[in-house]
């Protein structure tokens, strides 16, 4: 069925093997949070949030923010994840991945996220929850993570109540506060990551951005642009793939290129300090 379609150089949904489905992306999708963003590929949806939490610093783990990401598949969005063993492992890989890029010191440097030296820090959780499922869970979540936190602002804070250790808890200043703790800020990435996901199908051919039936077919890999350097994550096929790699860097950076400009053109961010609820719950001193 796909080889037919193929050997005039389209796929079935009319698109070539370098084009990528309509994409868009708003900014500000979630009024509670921190900072939010929803995107869309094709038929495929997400909506992330950004929780900002205040952690006290432990012994047994670095002393510094970071951003923690993870991915929600549920059944709802495509009968492909009624299968909760499926939807566990893309998930759970999902969420280590883009974890992992955004933690990369090239993309985002974790000092941003400091209250205290050495004492307590700010921890972002990013929760993407797919909407609606048409294959390319891996850009379409990344993409949403990314607008979420260039959309976050982080508010002020000032001393609050005394806890029974002796400390004092971190609450959010009110507005007018004139000396906080910790100033208003919005954390700010080094570089954007951003994706390509290609499936090969039948005939040798790579297309970009895959539906779910493309996916379906064989094997997939995840391209990811970090500060001019390209990161390869495999859906399968190993070191089969690694032979493809370099064919598909011109399309990849012509995908990157517009995923970029979509960025740039979705709708500003709210003002800083504009999220109403903060977690700080850790005490200060």
């Amino acid at each position: 069925y796909y080889s037919r379609f193929l050997e005039s150089g389209i796929r079935p949904d009319g698109r070539k093997p370098s084009e990528r489905r309509a994409a868009q992306l708003r900014r500000a999708a979630v009024g509670s949070a921190h900072g939010s963003a929803s995107a869309r590929l094709g038929l495929s949806a997400a909506v992330a949030g950004v929780r900002a939490e205040v952690t006290e610093a432990v012994p047994e783990l670095p002393p510094f923010g970071r951003i923690a990401v993870s991915v929600e598949l549920p059944p709802l969005c495509s009968a492909t994840f009624r299968d909760r063993h499926r939807a566990q492992g893309l998930s759970t890989f999902l969420s280590n991945a883009l974890t992992d890029i955004f933690n990369d010191t090239r993309v985002f440097n974790p000092a941003q996220l400091t209250i205290c030296e050495g004492q307590c820090f700010w921890v972002l959780h990013t929760h993407v929850i797919c909407l609606a499922f048409d294959g390319n869970a891996f850009d379409l979540c990344l993409l949403a993570a990314l607008a979420a936190l260039e959309d976050t602002a982080l508010p002020a804070l000032c001393e609050g109540a005394v806890v029974p250790s002796g400390a004092r808890q971190l609450v959010q200043a009110p507005p007018g506060t004139s000396a906080p703790l910790c100033e208003a800020r919005r954390p700010k990435l080094a570089s954007r990551p951003l994706p390509a996901t290609f499936a090969r199908l039948p005939g040798q051919c790579w297309a970009l951005d895959p539906c779910a039936q493309e996916e379906e077919i064989g094997t997939s890999v995840s391209l990811c642009l970090v500060a001019g350097k390209w990161l390869v994550f495999h859906h399968g096929g190993g070191a089969e793939v690694e032979r493809f790699v370099g064919e598909l860097m011109p399309t990849a950076r012509a995908s990157v290129d517009s995923l970029a400009e979509l960025l740039d053109g979705a709708a500003p961010a709210a003002a800083p300090a504009s999220a109403s609820d903060c977690d700080s719950e850790a005490p200060a001193g």
